[in-house]
């Protein structure tokens, strides 16, 4: 039983979590010595379409026999001021936070790039960090790329596709510009002599110079981590110079620097 493992053991300190669990270890203690109980209660509120009627019950019965843990952990302030609002005892309560004080966040989210989303998410934008193939920064202003683009952009809506077209309509037309310059240049369509020329080759493109490695990876890796920064309403015009997305590496294409932390 609980009894017997606390006796036992004998710890100086019996920690629990969850409300069952706070009024098995109180009980279990205090038959078992002179253990110190401290709850840990995670559970933010306590409304009635928050938890089931009978978890309600559990936290009054527990509110009444509060005074005698001798500590409630709390991991937010909202959660501390539910529970005060039941009865649980202020001076032997204590809050710590279930959360770290982020310098970035974001990763690999296929979902960002697109104008649908970003014109959904808005300011809840600002400070996420995410993967890129292209944005509109004068650091990337390759040949050909803003005419390309000014014309997708011009047929995107009545085609119902991404007004924006920066993350993979570039690069479709930039795999054709490979192709075509690797077709004239050797004068065939045989597959295994075109392969071993854009294995070989660099390609001038409207995403900047192409060379592939003999695994048929970029040698020079291009994928971009971008920032959104100083995002205002929903508008996608705003979208449209790169101020709006900072590149953050690679080096020779950064044009800002990272806003820390995450939760300004």
């Amino acid at each position: 039983t609980l009894r017997r493992a606390i006796r036992q053991q004998q710890p100086d300190i019996v920690q629990t979590w969850l409300y069952h669990a706070d009024l098995l270890g109180l009980m279990g203690a205090r038959l078992a010595g002179d253990a110190a109980v401290a709850w840990n209660v995670r559970c933010a509120g306590l409304l009635p379409g928050d938890v089931p009627a009978s978890t309600r019950l559990l936290t009054r019965l527990l509110a009444r026999l509060s005074s005698s843990a001798d500590a409630v952990l709390f991991s937010s302030t909202a959660g501390l001021e539910s529970h005060r609002g039941i009865g649980y005892p202020p001076r032997r309560s204590e809050v710590i936070p279930n959360a770290v004080e982020r310098a970035a966040f974001g990763g690999a989210m296929v979902g960002m790039q697109y104008a649908s989303l970003m014109g959904q998410l808005g300011e809840k934008l600002n400070r996420l960090v995410n993967y890129h193939m292209y944005v509109p920064s004068e650091k990337m202003q390759f040949p050909g790329i803003e005419a390309f683009l000014k014309k997708f952009q011009a047929r995107a809506k009545d085609a119902g596709v991404d007004p924006l077209g920066f993350y993979q309509p570039p690069f479709a037309y930039a795999a054709m510009q490979v192709l075509e310059q690797a077709i004239n240049t050797t004068n065939s369509l045989d597959d295994d002599m075109l392969a071993k020329y854009i294995h070989g080759n660099a390609f001038s493109t409207i995403v900047g110079e192409i060379r592939f490695d003999e695994l048929g990876e970029w040698k020079t890796p291009r994928l971009l981590l971008v920032q959104f920064q100083k995002v205002q309403g929903n508008g996608l015009e705003q979208y449209l110079t790169g101020h709006a997305q900072v590149i953050l590496h690679p080096p020779e294409y950064k044009d800002g620097e990272l806003e820390q932390p995450f939760a300004k």
